[in-house]
């Protein structure tokens, strides 16, 4: 399981986050997926890189 990437400010543009989520893909098997909550800033990346968007998540605000 990966449970967080992320790329330093100072180093974003450079393509290291498009190659993390490459090397992570070669490592799973054919049978898994990746699935990720993005940062607000992000949701223009992600479907750049191939990821569809998924209204099947669900998250709980703690505490109630």
């Amino acid at each position: 399981m990966l449970a967080d990437l992320a790329v330093d400010e100072d180093y974003q543009k450079q393509g290291i986050g498009k190659q993390l989520i490459r090397e992570t893909q070669k490592r799973i098997k054919d049978s898994c997926r990746i699935v990720l909550l993005a940062a607000p800033n992000a949701n223009d990346y992600y479907p750049a890189l191939g990821f569809e968007s998924n209204p099947r998540g669900w998250v709980l605000n703690t505490p109630l």
